[in-house]
């Protein structure tokens, strides 16, 4: 995959043509600013994926954890019905 980059100045001119191009060719568009790169964009729908991809990882990294702790003893499951059962008791909680 091609490296794509915009000055500011070049994107601040051609706005319009830069978003259409984004759609045409998606991938990351790297703009700088006086030679450092200062921002990236994407297609909105690359950026939806990314963000679904960064929440799968995050959920199964927790979910790694979890199982750890409770393999390493530091972490307890409890069904549901009994933890209830225990909150109705102590009267935390309504019927």
């Amino acid at each position: 995959m091609a490296i794509s980059i915009v000055t500011v100045a070049d994107l601040r001119a051609r706005l319009a043509e830069v978003i259409e191009q984004l759609q045409r060719a998606p991938g990351p568009l790297y703009v700088t600013q006086r030679g450092q790169a200062r921002a990236v964009l994407l297609p909105v729908d690359q950026y939806e994926t990314l963000l679904e991809q960064l929440e799968y990882l995050d959920d199964s990294l927790e979910a790694l954890r979890s199982k750890q702790r409770r393999e390493s003893g530091r972490e307890r499951t409890e069904a549901l019905d009994s933890v209830m059962k225990r909150l109705r008791k102590r009267g935390r909680v309504s019927r």
